[in-house]
């Protein structure tokens, strides 16, 4: 048998969740446990990741330059990033 608890989260937080849920086929209770088992597996002070698409499907993505970075180290950059793009 499941023990449930109850917590209170914004309205915004809620419908984000129920759709998100939706998108992924599952009930919001489930996405909001799995969020919440993942932020736990995490060591304290370790970051998370969250890659997401917000482009258009054939948008083209562009990658800024940081200073003084060389050619070979801005190719190998892009050439990582574009990995994820394709």
């Amino acid at each position: 048998m499941v023990d449930l608890a109850t917590i209170n989260i914004s309205r915004a937080a809620a419908d984000a969740a129920a759709e998100r849920a939706k998108q992924q086929g599952l009930t919001t209770e489930d996405y909001l446990s799995q969020l919440v088992l993942r932020d736990v597996e995490r060591a304290p002070g370790e970051k998370s990741i969250l890659a997401y698409d917000h482009l258009e499907a054939d948008s083209e993505f562009v990658m800024n330059r940081e200073e003084g970075e060389s050619d070979e180290n801005y190719t190998d950059r892009v050439s990582h990033f574009n990995k994820f793009f394709s």
